[in-house]
C-alpha cells in the first residue's frame, strides 16, 4: 500500500513526541509525553495542576495573548532563611492589624501574565493578605499575616510558579527613600501649581497695559501675586534659603548663595513695587525659577538613588543565603547577615562565597576575576584568606568566618564606590571655591547699574537692581546646558554608546588620561586554547574529558570539541584532582589532562618536541596544559585570555588624538607587562597586581584630566567612580554597567575613539 505524501506528513506527525511544554514551551523530553499534555519536568506539570485547582488557568490565556512563554521552574531549596529573626528585623516592617510586609526582588517576570498571576498569590497561599509587582523594579510586596502562613511558605509559591526570589534591600533604607521621594514630589507639585497661576495672573496684568484695567483690580491682582510668589520661595524654594543661610553660618560660600540670593532679591523688589502701586512685577519668573530649579534638583537627588541601587549590585555578588554547618554536623540555610565570625559555612562548586574567612580543609581553586582582576583561578591552600564574591571552581569548599554583612571586601568595595561618587566633580568645586566672589562681583555690578539709573531715572531703581540680581543667577546656565546635550546623547545612543548625561561629554572635549583594565576590556575575559601542539585524536579525548569538569580551565579545553570533534564514546574511571588535573579512560585508553607536574607524577613518559612547544607558551604568557594517552604525552594546549583584535588599534588612535593612555591591571605583573606591551604601551605605563584600592589611587593620581577608567568587573568600580568619566564594556558586570558613566552595548573598543571624537 503506497501512502500519499500528505498522508506521510500527517502520520510522521502523529507519531512524533509532543516538542513543547504545556506550561513553559521548551522541548520535551522523550518519554516525558502522555496523553494531551506534555511537560518537560515534573516542576511545570505541578504548576499546571496548581494553576487548575486554583482556578488560575486564565494564566495562560494571557500567556498566549501576550506572545511569551511561561516560567521554566526549577528545583529550589526551602526558603527558611527567610523566616530567620535577622532577616525579617532588617527587611520586613509591622503593620496595623498583626500583618507584616516586605519587598523581594523578582527574576523571570516577562509580561502581564506573570503580573496577573503573582498578584493572585492571596487566592493559591491562605494568609497572604495581599501581593503586588512592580514590573518596572521587578519587586513583588507581600503582605501576609504570621499567624496563618510564613513567609517562607509564601516564597516557595513564587518559587513553584517559576520565579526567582531574592532580598531586595534593607527595610530602613527604601522607607527613608520614599519618604524622600514623596518630599520632592509634594514640593515640585505646589512649585508647579504656584507658578501656573502666577503666570496666567502675570498674562492678565501684561495684558492690562494694552487695555484699560482700574488700578484696584491690578492691585489686587499684584497682591495676590506676592502671596503665591511668597508661599513659593518660602514653602518649595526653602531649600536654597536653608542651603544660603548655613553657608553665611559656616562662612564657606557656594553656589545655592547667589541663587537664594536672586530668589529673594525678586521677591522683595516685587513686594516693593506692590506697595508703590507700581507696574512691571516679575513674580512669575520668581515662582517659575523656583519650579525649574527644584525639578533640576530632584533629577540630581534620583541619579543619587541610582548610584545607591547600584551598590546593592555589587553587595549582589555576595549570596544572600549561606549554608552554616550546624553543632550537630547538619547544615541549615541561613541569610548571610546572620552568620557571625567563627561559623563554619559550606560552599558547593560553581558558587560564589557568602562571606569572607579562612579556607579549611584541602587547597581550592578560587576565581577572583571581578573582585581583584585576576584572569585565572587563584590557588588558595588551607588556612589562606578567602574573600566573600568570589567563586569556588572546581569542587566544593568549606571555610571559618572571619567577616561577614558589611564588613566584607565585598562590602568595602561598595563605601569606596559610595564615597567616590558622592565627591563633587572637579567643575563643581571650582565653581564653589568662586561663588564668594562671584555673590560680590553680581552685588557690585548691580550696586554700580542701582548708582547710574538713580541719577537717570530714580523710580527704575528697585527694577533695575532686582533685574541684574536674577539674570546674573547662575541657575540659568545649569537650565540651559543639558538642552544643548540632547542632540549630541541621541547621535551617541544610536550607534550603540550609552552615554549617562550630557555633562559626561562635556568632561571629555579636551584630551587627558585614558586608564584601561586589562582582564574583560584589553582581553576578552574568558579562558580560550589560543596554541594546541600534537595529535588532534588526543586533544579531542581531552575535551571530552573535561566536558564533565566545571574548572574554567577545563571549559576552555572543553570548547576545543566544537573544533576539533568530540568523541561519542563515553569515559569510565573518571578522577579529578582538584585544581591539578583529570583522568579517565575511553574504551581502553588511559587519558590524563592537566598541568606538567601532574601528568609526570603519572609516570608518563615526556616527549620532548612537546616540552619545547610548552616551554615557549610559557614564555608567551599561556598556560600549558598536558594531554597523554596511554601514558605517553600526546599533545600541548596553551590557555590564554585572547587579546580584543581591536585593542591595539585604540591605543594608537588615542595616542595620536593627545591622550595619556595607561593600563592598570588587577592580574600578576608579567602578564600585565606582556598585554600591554602587545598593545603599544610604554613600560612605565604599564601597572600590574593592583588591587581596586590601588587602581583608585592611580586614578586619582593622575595630572592630566580628565582621567577615563575603562574596565567591565566589580574590582574597576571604584577607579570608574573617582574618575571624571567611567566606561563599562559590553559583557562586563552587571553592577559596572549600572555604575559607568557610558555602557558600550557593542561594536568593540573602538567605540571608545568615537565617543572621544563626539
Amino acid at each position: 500500500m503506497t501512502l500519499a505524501a500528505g498522508d506521510l506528513a500527517r502520520t510522521d506527525a502523529a507519531a512524533a513526541p509532543r516538542t513543547g511544554c504545556t506550561h513553559c514551551g521548551q522541548p520535551v523530553p522523550e518519554g516525558m509525553a502522555r496523553g494531551e499534555h506534555a511537560f518537560c519536568c515534573a516542576g511545570c506539570e505541578a504548576v499546571w495542576h496548581s494553576l487548575h485547582a486554583c482556578g488560575l488557568e486564565r494564566y495562560y490565556e494571557l500567556q498566549k495573548a501576550a506572545g511569551s512563554h511561561g516560567n521554566r521552574p526549577a528545583v529550589r531549596a526551602s526558603h527558611a532563611w527567610l523566616d530567620h529573626p535577622d532577616f525579617l528585623s532588617r527587611h520586613a516592617v509591622a503593620l496595623d492589624g498583626g500583618r507584616m510586609r516586605v519587598e523581594l526582588r523578582i527574576d523571570g517576570l516577562k509580561c502581564g501574565a506573570c503580573l496577573w498571576l503573582l498578584e493572585a498569590l492571596p487566592r493559591i497561599e491562605p494568609g497572604v493578605a495581599s501581593s503586588r509587582v512592580d514590573l518596572g523594579r521587578s519587586v513583588l510586596v507581600v503582605e501576609w499575616l504570621p499567624d496563618a502562613t510564613t513567609l517562607a511558605r509564601a516564597a516557595d509559591r513564587v518559587v513553584a510558579l517559576g520565579y526567582e526570589v531574592r532580598p531586595l534591600g534593607a527595610r530602613a533604607s527604601l522607607e527613608e527613600w520614599r519618604r524622600q521621594d514623596r518630599r520632592w514630589l509634594v514640593d515640585i507639585g505646589v512649585a508647579g501649581a504656584i507658578s501656573g497661576n502666577v503666570m496666567a495672573i502675570a498674562f492678565g496684568l501684561y495684558g492690562a497695559q494694552l487695555s484699560w484695567m482700574d488700578d484696584a483690580t491690578r492691585q489686587f491682582l499684584q497682591w495676590i501675586s506676592v502671596a503665591l510668589a511668597a508661599l513659593a520661595v518660602l514653602w518649595p524654594g526653602r531649600i536654597y534659603l536653608r542651603n544660603a543661610w548655613t553657608a553665611i553660618r559656616t562662612r564657606t560660600p557656594h553656589m545655592d548663595l547667589p541663587i537664594a540670593l536672586a530668589l529673594v532679591a525678586g521677591l522683595l523688589g516685587g513686594i516693593w513695587m506692590t506697595a508703590l502701586g507700581k507696574p512691571g512685577v516679575y513674580f512669575e519668573s520668581v515662582s517659575m525659577l523656583v519650579f525649574l530649579l527644584l525639578v533640576g534638583r530632584f533629577v540630581q537627588f534620583r541619579q543619587q538613588r541610582r548610584a545607591r541601587h547600584e551598590i546593592e549590585l555589587i553587595c549582589a555578588l555576595v549570596p544572600q543565603v549561606a549554608r552554616r554547618v550546624a553543632a550537630d554536623g547538619g547544615i541549615e540555610e541561613v541569610p548571610t547577615d546572620a552568620l557571625r565570625p567563627g561559623d563554619r559555612v559550606q560552599v558547593a562548586a560553581g558558587e560564589a562565597l557568602p562571606a569572607d574567612g579562612t579556607l579549611l580543609g584541602a587547597e581550592a581553586h578560587l576565581d577572583m576575576q571581578l573582585l581583584t582582576g585576576e584572569s585565572r583561578p587563584v590557588r588558595v591552600h588551607a588556612g589562606q584568606g578567602v574573600l566573600a564574591g568570589t567563586r569556588a571552581t572546581g569542587a566544593p569548599i568549606d571555610l571559618q568566618v572571619t567577616a561577614a554583612g558589611d564588613r566584607t571586601r565585598a562590602a568595602a568595595i561598595a563605601r569606596m564606590v559610595d564615597q567616590a561618587a558622592g565627591s563633587r566633580p572637579p567643575v563643581v568645586e571650582f565653581a564653589n571655591r568662586i561663588a564668594g566672589w562671584f555673590l560680590a562681583a553680581v552685588i557690585v555690578a548691580a550696586a554700580a547699574a542701582g548708582i547710574a539709573w538713580w541719577f537717570i531715572d530714580p523710580a527704575r531703581v528697585p527694577g533695575i537692581v532686582v533685574a541684574m540680581l536674577v539674570v546674573t543667577c547662575p541657575c540659568a546656565l545649569g537650565l540651559a546646558t543639558p538642552l544643548t546635550m540632547v542632540a549630541s546623547l541621541g547621535k551617541a545612543a544610536r550607534a550603540g554608546i550609552l552615554v549617562r548625561g550630557g555633562d559626561v561629554l562635556e568632561r571629555l572635549a579636551r584630551p587627558g588620561t585614558l586608564v584601561l583594565d586589562k582582564t574583560g576590556t584589553v582581553t576578552e575575559g574568558a579562558m580560550r586554547v589560543l596554541r594546541q601542539a600534537g595529535d588532534a585524536g588526543a586533544v579531542r579525548l581531552a575535551a571530552s574529558l573535561e566536558s564533565s569538569s566545571v574548572h574554567p580551565v577545563a571549559r576552555a579545553v572543553a570548547s576545543c570539541a566544537a573544533d576539533a570533534g568530540a568523541v561519542t564514546s563515553a569515559a569510565t574511571e573518571v578522577r579529578e584532582v582538584s585544581g591539578r588535573g583529570i583522568t579517565g579512560t575511553f574504551a581502553g585508553h588511559a587519558v590524563a589532562v592537566g598541568s606538567s607536574s601532574f601528568v609526570q607524577s603519572l609516570g608518563t613518559l615526556p616527549d620532548r618536541v612537546l616540552e619545547a612547544q610548552a616551554a615557549a607558551m610559557v614564555h608567551d604568557g599561556l598556560s600549558p596544559v598536558v594531554v597523554a594517552v596511554d601514558g605517553r604525552v600526546r599533545a600541548v594546549l596553551g590557555i590564554g585570555d585572547a587579546l580584543r583584535p581591536d585593542a591595539r588599534g585604540l591605543v594608537a588612535d588615542c595616542t595620536a588624538r593627545g591622550w595619556h593612555v595607561r593600563l592598570a591591571s588587577g592580574d600578576l605583573p608579567a602578564l600585565a607587562a606582556r598585554a600591554g606591551g602587545s598593545i603599544g604601551l610604554a613600560p612605565d605605563a604599564i601597572a600590574g597586581g593592583l588591587s581596586p584600592e590601588d587602581k583608585l589611587e592611580l586614578v586619582s593620581a593622575q595630572a592630566a584630566r580628565p582621567v577615563v577608567m575603562v574596565g567591565d568587573g566589580v574590582n574597576d568600580l571604584p577607579a570608574m567612580a573617582a574618575a571624571d568619566v567611567g566606561i563599562a564594556v559590553r559583557q562586563g558586570a552587571q553592577a559596572t554597567l549600572a555604575r559607568a558613566d557610558v555602557a558600550l552595548t557593542g561594536g568593540g573598543l573602538a567605540q571608545v575613539v568615537a565617543l572621544l571624537d563626539g
